[in-house]
This record gives C-alpha cells, sequence and structure tokens, in this order.
C-alpha cells in the first residue's frame, strides 16, 4: 500500500504564500526540493538544506544538505524522519539569499492510483520574486524592493535637509521664546545727567493766551437788533390768532390754502 504525506510549506517572511504538496513517504529529501521549487517557481539549481524542528519552529538536527557527501538529500527517505503526525522540518535554500521555509505535515493517507507522486495540491498566495527586479540582483523579493526604493527616498531628502542646515549655519540662530529680555534699570534713572539732557529738548510747550479785555466788550448798542427781532416777531404771532378766529385758513405763504375743507 502506497502512503502518502501531505504537508503544508509556507514562506517564513510571507506566511500568506503557501503551498500544500503531496509526496510519497518513500521519496527523498531531493524529492520533496524539487516539488517545492515547482510550487514557487524557483531556480532549483542552488544548494538547500533541511533541518528538523520543534512546536516553535526552533532549529534542531539537520537533516541533510546539498553541499556534503554523506548527508546527500537524493539519499535521505523522508518516511525515517517522521516521528510525528505533525512532523516539522526547516527548509533553507540558497545560502545567499536566505530563502527560509516552514514545512509541516498535516496528513498521512493512502496514495490513489489515479495520481502521480509527487504533486502540488494546492496554491495560495503569489510566490514572491527570486532575485531583485533590476538587473537580478541577489537579495530581494518584489515587496521589499519597494520597501528599499522608498528607504532610499527618505534618505535623499534627509541628505537634502542636511545640506540645507550646513548652508544655513552662517545664520543668526532663532531667538529663544522663552528668553527674558531684562532691561537695565539704570537706563531708567531720571536722575541721570543724560537723562535730563535727552528730555530737556522735549519739555512741555506752553501757550498763553492773552485777550484784549477792551475788544471783548460788547456795546448795548450791538445788541438793539435782537430786540427789534423779538417785538417783530410778537405782532405776527397776534395776527395768526387774530385769522384763527376769523376761520380763514392760510397756508406758509400766505395764501388761502382750500385743503382743509375736506376734513
Amino acid at each position: 500500500m502506497q502512503i502518502v504525506y501531505k504537508f503544508r510549506v509556507n514562506f517564513e517572511e510571507h506566511e500568506d504564500v503557501v503551498r500544500i504538496v503531496e509526496i510519497d513517504s518513500t521519496s527523498s529529501f531531493a524529492d520533496l526540493h524539487t516539488i517545492i521549487q515547482q510550487s514557487v517557481g524557483f531556480d532549483a539549481s542552488k544548494q538547500y538544506e533541511f533541518y528538523l524542528s520543534d512546536e516553535s519552529w526552533r532549529v534542531n538536527d539537520k537533516v541533510c544538505s546539498s553541499d556534503v557527501d554523506n548527508k546527500e538529500p537524493g539519499k535521505t527517505i523522508l518516511n525515517r524522519f517522521i516521528n510525528d503526525p505533525n512532523q516539522k522540518f526547516i527548509y533553507i535554500f540558497d545560502p545567499e539569499l536566505h530563502w527560509i521555509f516552514y514545512i509541516e505535515l498535516v496528513k498521512i493517507q493512502k496514495g490513489e492510483l489515479s495520481k502521480k507522486y509527487p504533486l502540488i495540491s494546492r496554491k495560495d498566495g503569489e510566490a514572491p520574486k527570486q532575485y531583485k527586479l533590476k538587473g537580478k540582483e541577489p537579495g530581494a523579493t518584489a515587496k521589499n524592493e519597494y520597501d528599499k526604493m522608498a528607504e532610499m527616498l527618505i534618505a535623499s531628502r534627509m541628505l537634502e535637509n542636511i545640506g540645507k542646515d550646513v548652508d544655513n549655519d552662517d545664520e543668526p540662530d532663532d531667538l529663544d521664546i522663552d528668553e527674558e529680555i531684562e532691561l537695565d534699570e539704570s537706563a531708567l534713572n531720571t536722575n541721570d545727567e543724560n537723562f535730563k539732557k535727552s528730555t530737556s529738548s522735549k519739555s512741555k510747550i506752553n501757550f498763553d493766551l492773552k485777550f484784549d479785555e477792551d475788544e471783548l466788550k460788547i456795546d448795548n448798542d450791538d445788541l438793539s437788533f435782537l430786540e427789534d427781532d423779538f417785538e417783530g416777531n410778537d405782532e405776527n404771532d397776534d395776527e395768526n390768532e387774530n385769522d384763527d378766529e376769523t376761520g380763514n385758513n392760510y397756508n406758509n405763504s400766505g395764501n388761502y390754502d382750500d385743503n382743509y375743507d375736506d376734513y
């Protein structure tokens, strides 16, 4: 009877990128390496290592390594290292870029005759780029490529600000708002000779207004026109009263006003 292991594989730094692979229990770690690389689309020609892991994903003993002759992955069989129904492995790929994968056994099942193992049964998430986008320089994924571009932009702005600060070193520093400016009390001493001299030129100006008493005297003859005016007003008042008694209505111009007949 064919026994098949179903493994859950995900990147250490990209937990949302998950692959489910199924592989025969008698397959080698080299076969597991190949199917994982196919699932993420990496160049599988780089060196790699497999380690046993505990429940907290801490590295324990090395299982195999592609650069060690006596621990060749192609000769190391899977079922010899499955001691737990949830067995965990840590898979490190490409020492230069140091890609780390977590591998967990999720199911042990019977193989199906209609399927050819190993196979990829599920893919979740888009795998990151193995190399940098520009020039295929080692060390970055598509995600952290944009992060580094942002860091470079921030760094360039910081350098610009530093340059501005250097150019403005000769300029006087801004005054501290909290700094108190104390005035010398001696400068306000009114007994000082200099103060007296400075204020003597600004002494008060007194305006002496002198009037000729003879010019201000008013002669009684000068007020005679007022008396004539008062007498004339009294005569006009008497005439107006007589007009009212006769029932005749006159307007202000002295003409008869017949508008009152309507009332």
